[in-house]
């Protein structure tokens, strides 16, 4: 009689959720059940199914009801989006973003990057799998579109990363791509770490450029062809440019934090960069804290002690340098301007056409992502690092495709917009409306040591005193060209610069 009943419970509990209520189906096995026949542990048993049952049906239809998620592709989002619209959320045009997106794929393969296409195509196909790995990939994408509402594309997931380097919220992506909450910090991670700090996708480095005669004759004819071949032997502008973060804490290894209090007011990291006529960035190191001063910051890098014990001697004789402004010491490979130099005088007309030579260093500090997302020491210079390769990017980009396009003057004026959007919101960085974009001399340089106390004392290396001779006798035969010339500053720019009316 029991084992009749419980099968006919079975049999009956198979039935479909909607076909029978729960109460009749309890009532049904309580009438067919002889309490005095029923042995108590069946009976426990029995009550133990039942209450299992009622669970199971509660979520079926919970399930039922459910709305599962829906992404929205790639395709659907870009489709809607003007020409200039792309620009302004990605800093970069379509054909721009299309270009990363296949780089990528193709040093990191189609199976990590999961493009939109692949996805659709592993999705759609009836052929048999190739490998078990193609296999697999198809059970994972089945199962993604009926229960997450699909992967996450790698476009969409590149798409996110730029969009939060331009300063977009975290909150605002996860909800329009689908993502969740907090997802999109770990897209972010993922693409800055494995996908654009690749050195297959963009590679800068600064001792492999002073390596490379070809690029080193290049960028030397640019700089003298814009400085009407004053400057001929330029090879790069040197610039420091402060990033602000947030304040460094113990669990990020710092103890000394108020070695990262700018100047400016805010903490930051000195980085240093080297970048040619087109501002492309040759050269970056990001290895140095806010309140360090910009010659000593581009001391402690590797390309400044190569250069003085290796090859200062050999780009000396190639007639090749660096420009920089007078926040950085005078050496053979660095020429620097004059030091207090008067109205009218030869030295001050050096100083104005050199300044116009080097002034790239200075409007590309701002570079195409201006906002910076502080999260932590490490990973902001991840950030800061895969800033400037992109910056690189799309620089070559555009050399390389638009060369005089009708879509480069549209990037320009985004560009423009931008950066005036940019320095309206920053009016800390202002001085007498002028934006102090950099260091522009009158800051003596102090010497200190890897725990940032005062370094008492000391005489410079031998090889820097060498230098300096060189790079002085160096700096004085193109002021005598310039004065051979009769080039001058023009009147009306020193008074304009100086805050003074010009009256004749």
């Amino acid at each position: 009689m029991v084992t009749h009943t419980i099968a006919t419970a079975t049999a009956t509990a198979a039935v479909p959720a909607p076909s029978i209520k729960f109460k009749l189906l309890r009532q049904h096995i309580l009438d067919s059940v002889d309490d005095d026949s029923m042995d108590p542990v069946l009976h426990k048993l029995l009550f133990i199914f039942l209450r299992k049952r009622k669970v199971s049906i509660i979520r079926t239809r919970s399930c039922s009801l459910r709305l599962w998620r829906q992404r929205k592709s790639w395709e659907e989002f870009s489709v809607n989006l003007t020409e200039r619209q792309f620009r302004r959320y990605f800093r970069m045009s379509r054909e721009c973003f299309d270009l990363l997106c296949n780089e990528i794929k193709r040093n990191v393969g189609e199976g990590v990057f999961k493009s939109e296409e692949y996805l659709r195509e592993l999705q759609s196909t009836l052929r048999p799998p190739d490998s078990a790995d193609e296999a697999r990939m198809r059970s994972l994408v089945h199962a993604h579109s009926v229960y997450t509402g699909g992967i996450i594309c790698g476009e969409v997931k590149l798409a996110i990363t730029l969009r939060m380097l331009a300063g977009g919220s975290y909150l605002d992506l996860g909800l329009i791509f689908g993502t969740g909450s907090t997802y999109p910090y770990a897209i972010f991670r993922h693409v800055i770490i494995q996908w654009i700090c690749d050195d297959k996708l963009v590679n800068i480095s600064g001792i492999d450029f002073c390596k490379d005669e070809e690029r080193m004759n290049a960028v030397a004819r640019e700089f003298a062809d814009g400085s009407n071949h004053l400057f001929s032997g330029c090879i790069g502008a040197v610039d420091g440019w402060i990033v602000k973060i947030r304040k460094p804490r113990k669990s990020d290894g710092v103890f000394n934090p108020k070695s990262f209090y700018s100047r400016k007011g805010f903490y930051g990291l000195s980085v240093q960069t080297i970048v040619d006529k087109k501002k492309r960035v040759l050269f970056r190191s990001i290895e140095s804290r806010g309140a360090e001063h910009d010659s000593t910051a581009f001391k402690r890098t590797g390309l400044y002690k190569w250069l003085l014990d290796n090859e200062w001697s050999e780009l000396r004789r190639r007639g090749y340098y660096f420009i920089g402004d007078s926040a950085y010491s005078l050496r053979s490979f660095l020429m620097t301007p004059y030091d207090n130099a008067m109205h009218d005088t030869a030295e001050d007309n050096f100083n104005f056409l050199h300044s116009l030579s080097r002034i790239v260093a200075k409007s590309s500090s701002l570079g195409h992502f201006v906002e910076a997302i502080a999260i932590f020491l490490g990973f902001d210079c991840k950030i800061i690092d895969a800033c400037m390769r992109l910056h690189n990017f799309i620089v070559d980009f555009r050399e390389t495709n638009l060369c005089v396009t009708e879509s480069t003057a549209l990037d320009r004026e985004v560009f423009d917009d931008d950066c005036r959007r940019y320095l309206a919101t920053h009016l800390e960085q202002y001085e007498d409306g002028v934006y102090d974009g950099g260091v522009y001399g009158g800051d003596q340089e102090i010497r200190r040591d890897d725990d940032f106390s005062v370094l008492r004392g000391g005489r410079p290396r031998g090889e820097e005193s060498d230098s300096e001779v060189v790079g002085r006798r160096w700096r004085d035969k193109v002021r005598a060209e310039i004065s051979r010339r009769g080039l001058i500053r023009p009147h009306t720019n020193w008074y304009r610069s100086n805050n003074r009316v010009y009256d004749e």
